[in-house]
């Protein structure tokens, strides 16, 4: 026991560091960019975002779930991390002849083909840290994930600072790139340290992939609506209103940053521990253990949105640009979102131990069309603040529809 707490303290110190640099990337950005350029950086970052969720729903999920399972853990996660590669590479490929086909068709401007392709590179690293960070949960060494972050949230820190020391105008597209350097430096110490290189075969990483790949479909599908779900906001406002608007819903997120990933992270710290129990027919303590990593989320969400309600004036007034003075609503709404998406957090977790991908992303599904729908209708009534409020709704009903199908199956 005292090992899960050391490691969930590792998971929470992690995340401390992320969310506190991603605050302060947040503010650099801002001060560094123009609202619209901030608002197209959000947008990229979203892409990037859904396609770090494909491979993990595709490869690193199921490497969590399945791991236990291996007798040799190491190299099956070796053949995960090259069959990952050799479903995206291909994909990257198709998507950068389509881009430079489209650019010389006269389509698209050079701007949104660099942009474009930026972000495609930046999403092919992003995945490769992505993967480390999984694996070293996977070996329950959390620690190691802490060591890599560090290097990540060090390189754009550095960058970011230096831009802003001698007063250099960065442009969303210098900002994707800074990300995607740092992710693959990140995850090459990741993998220098991890043993991780060994010799396998290609029958090896197929006979991995295809074993992944029924569960994968599923859970596939789960992260494309959950996607939809956490961002649609995002292409929403991008359509219905401006890049500016895009720029101060993702301001007032900053507030709430360490939120934003506590859930995520704890949930990497235990989910391969309730795999373990899973495996082991304890079904009785994986609900009793699931309660209590809802009840710290909760209270640790209290506590950042208490600090956080306390210090906003006063970071609005001395940190934020005037054009950011009206957000104030939106880090409520903000707030009401994080704490409905623990609730979501939690009943995924419960639903991916015992391998219920299909139900999950049926879940998903209903709940994302409930969302896109009160997003539109919202934002028409509601402006920025309407984008939340949809969102915030339609994770308490996939929460709902997700608890409810656990309960059902624990009956059988």
């Amino acid at each position: 026991m005292a090992t899960v707490k050391k490691d969930a303290l590792f998971g929470i110190i992690d995340q401390g560091i992320i969310s506190l640099s991603n605050l302060g990337i947040g503010f650099l950005l801002i001060k560094l960019t123009s609202k619209e350029s901030y608002g197209l950086y959000g947008i990229g970052f979203a892409a990037i975002l859904l396609f770090v969720g494909v491979a993990n729903a595709l490869v690193t999920t199921q490497m969590t779930v399945f791991a236990p399972e291996k007798p040799d853990k190491l190299k099956y996660c070796s053949t995960m991390l090259a069959g990952q590669y050799i479903i995206f590479f291909p994909l990257w490929t198709v998507f950068v002849v389509i881009s430079m086909t489209a650019y010389y068709l006269a389509l698209i401007s050079n701007e949104i083909l660099t942009y474009t392709l930026t972000v495609s590179i930046t999403v092919m690293t992003a995945i490769f840290h992505e993967f480390m960070r999984r694996f070293f949960y996977i070996a329950l060494t959390p620690f190691r994930v802490l060591q890599i972050d560090i290097v990540n949230v060090s390189i754009i820190m550095g960058c970011l600072s230096a831009a802003w020391y001698y007063q250099l105008n960065i442009s969303h597209t210098t900002a994707i790139i800074i990300y995607g350097i740092s992710a693959f430096t990140a995850g090459s110490v990741g993998l220098i340290i991890s043993k991780l290189i060994q010799k396998i075969t290609l029958i090896e990483i197929s006979a991995s992939i295809k074993e992944a790949w029924h569960h994968g479909l599923w859970s596939l599908g789960g992260v494309i609506v959950t996607w939809l779900q956490s961002q649609s906001y995002v292409a929403l406002l991008s359509i219905m209103a401006t890049s500016a608007s895009i720029a101060e819903a993702n301001a007032a997120k900053l507030f709430l940053a360490p939120v934003s990933v506590i859930s995520s992270s704890l949930a990497q710290v235990f989910i391969p521990r309730l795999a373990i129990l899973r495996s082991s027919g304890e079904h009785n303590a994986i609900a009793r253990l699931s309660f209590k990593i809802l009840l710290l989320i909760l209270s640790v969400i209290g506590i950042v949105v208490l600090i956080t309600f306390l210090l906003k004036d006063y970071l609005l007034e001395h940190f934020f640009p005037k054009d950011y003075a009206d957000i104030d609503p939106l880090i409520l709404w903000w707030a009401g979102v994080f704490v409905t998406q623990a609730f979501c957090t939690n009943g995924t977790i419960l639903l991916q131990i015992y391998k219920l991908f299909k139900v999950m992303t049926l879940c998903n599904f209903y709940t994302a069309l409930l969302t896109l729908f009160l997003t539109w209708l919202l934002i028409k009534t509601n402006g920025i603040s309407g984008s939340l409020q949809a969102m915030a709704l339609g994770q308490l009903a996939l929460a709902l529809l997700m608890w409810r199908a656990f309960h059902v199956y624990k009956k059988h």
